[in-house]
């Protein structure tokens, strides 16, 4: 069975240590006034790195328990980001100042001297609404394509936010929510949300890990009510993990849901491109355009392992067509030019090898061996003339 390309990243990561660092001067600490809640709440702000050199706005994921989870999500977005694996989004940090207040729903179940501030969720989707998605707009051209992530009582208000007010979010992501929250009431509140909506075209993604029986229990509930009722629009995955325990599975859940909800953002295989030619290329970098506007060409070192793989086996008539859409991308590039040749030299074509081997030289006259196979087909050539030239009858 294929390993996933995320799930080899975190083995390496686990062993190693190895993340991305986070550029400081991408990182703002911000202040902003709720006029609902009446009082100031701090956001911690990862900027993508190109942002300074653009003018355009940005999808927006809203990190919740900042106090405790912002250094871990951003070490894991920067990675995802700078590695293509997801769209740049600005990232947005939300510490708690009372969070048994905002992450869960009103409960009737709960003796009222525990969490006495408890059942403010509602009112924290109205603060979000009201005063942060509008400053993140202003202040760090945050658009309204946002996806929203949280663990333990933040997962709860996050499967709250998706049932109660779905158009806030596009996207949902779900570790360990506290699903026995008012005796399991969010599972009476999906299956009455399932049955009233036969469309809803957002994401979700929810982890579970080792939990305790009454946790495990609701979390099957739910997974049999998505796989009864779920509409056919409703992009959704349940991901049980259960080498992690409730406090354990935040990062691996973290690159994961990441690479479910973005998997048609993450570049095609050399074997999917080799296999689909150009066309292939140009309907990955449309579907980037109409899913996420975003204009992207496809890196020069993937197209040059497609160009070479397709010369290794021999496939040169697809070979030179993606040698030709290589050099149209990349224009100052010697190397599809060289290898243009190879395959003309190969076939018996010295002329077409010729002009191309002249054009790896001319664009990189630093590379003795470009410079050596243009001379020495250059020779060929002039022999072959010769050749042909004694053949003629005095």
């Amino acid at each position: 069975m294929k390993r996933s390309v995320f799930a080899t990243l975190l083995l390496i990561f686990c062993v190693n240590g190895l993340f991305a660092k986070v550029n400081p001067q991408n990182l703002i600490n911000a202040n902003v006034y709720s006029t609902i809640l009446k009082e100031n709440r701090d956001l911690r702000i990862l900027l993508p790195n190109e942002f300074k050199d653009t003018y355009f706005s940005y999808p927006v994921i809203y990190l919740l328990d900042a106090e405790s989870n912002f250094a871990t999500g951003i070490e894991v977005l920067s990675f995802l980001m700078d590695n293509h694996f997801i769209p740049p989004h600005v990232v947005v940090g939300i510490p708690n100042t009372d969070r048994f207040r905002d992450m869960t729903p009103v409960d009737s179940v709960l003796n009222k001297t525990i969490f006495p501030t408890r059942g403010g969720a509602d009112t924290f989707l109205q603060v979000l609404e009201t005063d942060i998605f509008p400053f993140v707009a202003k202040e760090y051209r945050g658009s309204s394509r946002r996806l929203v992530m949280g663990h333990n009582y933040s997962g709860l208000f996050v499967m709250h936010a998706f049932l109660s007010r779905p158009e806030l979010f596009d996207r949902y992501m779900a570790f360990s929510p506290i699903l026995w929250w008012n005796d399991t009431a969010m599972l009476h509140d999906m299956d009455l949300f399932l049955t009233k909506n036969s469309s809803v075209r957002k994401h979700l993604f929810m982890s579970f890990a080792k939990e305790a029986k009454n946790m495990l229990e609701a979390c099957k509930e739910l997974a049999k009510l998505l796989e009864e009722k779920a509409p056919v629009d409703l992009k959704w995955k349940y991901e049980w993990m259960p080498d992690e325990d409730h406090y354990s599975l935040y990062r691996k859940s973290l690159m994961r849901g990441m690479e479910v909800i973005f998997k048609d953002y993450k570049y095609p295989s050399v074997e999917d491109l080799a296999d689909g030619g150009v066309g292939s290329a140009n309907g990955f970098l449309r579907d980037i355009m109409l899913n996420y506007g975003r204009k992207e060409k496809l890196p020069y070192s993937l197209l040059e392992s497609v160009c070479l793989q397709l010369k290794q086996e021999a496939r040169y008539d697809e070979a030179i067509k993606f040698l030709t859409y290589t050099s149209v991308n990349y224009p100052e590039r010697a190397e599809p030019y060289f290898y243009a040749g190879e395959i003309y030299e190969s076939t018996n074509k010295p002329k077409q090898a010729f002009k191309f081997y002249q054009a790896a030289h001319q664009k990189d006259k630093g590379r003795w061996d470009y410079e050596q196979k243009y001379l020495a087909i250059q020779k060929l050539l002039e022999e072959l003339r010769n050749k042909e030239q004694n053949k003629t009858p005095l």
